[in-house]
């Protein structure tokens, strides 16, 4: 397989590349743009690192947040749960990676903090509209 390039303009939410080993995407999100509540990668013992790329990203977990922007990265335990929200008054672009990536993928949680059962993944896991290089074996 010939090596690629893959770039968050040509694909601001493409996942670049998903196996059971890890998970790799792209993702822009706007202000003001609600993401829900918190959610972990306990039961896949993921461990989910971002790195921005433009703009701020809010990561909250439940002992605190902080703030990153452009050239910075966060990561979270399996057990950690969090949430990102775009900070600011422009978008936020980021690549995330989640590793391992397996099934189920997320454990969510209620508003009070209760865990709820972990359940699969409901991403699009293409790239520029094609399935992502290692889904089904896809190289």
């Amino acid at each position: 397989m010939p090596p690629r390039v893959f770039d968050h303009r040509d694909d601001p939410n493409g996942t670049m590349l998903a196996t059971e080993q890890v998970r790799a995407r792209f993702l822009r999100r706007e202000p003001g743009q609600d993401l829900s509540g918190f959610h972990s990668h306990i039961e896949s013992g993921g461990i989910e690192t971002w790195v921005i790329l433009e703009g701020a990203a809010r990561f909250d977990f439940r002992d605190g947040s902080v703030v990153a922007t452009a050239g910075q990265a966060v990561f979270a335990w399996p057990d950690e749960p969090h949430r990102v929200v775009c900070h600011g008054d422009q978008p936020v672009a980021y690549f995330l990676t989640v590793s391992p990536h397996r099934e189920p993928t997320h454990t969510h949680f209620d508003e009070a903090g209760n865990q709820l059962p972990p359940r699969n993944s409901n991403m699009k896991l293409a790239w520029r509209g094609e399935p992502s290089p290692g889904v089904d074996g896809r190289r």
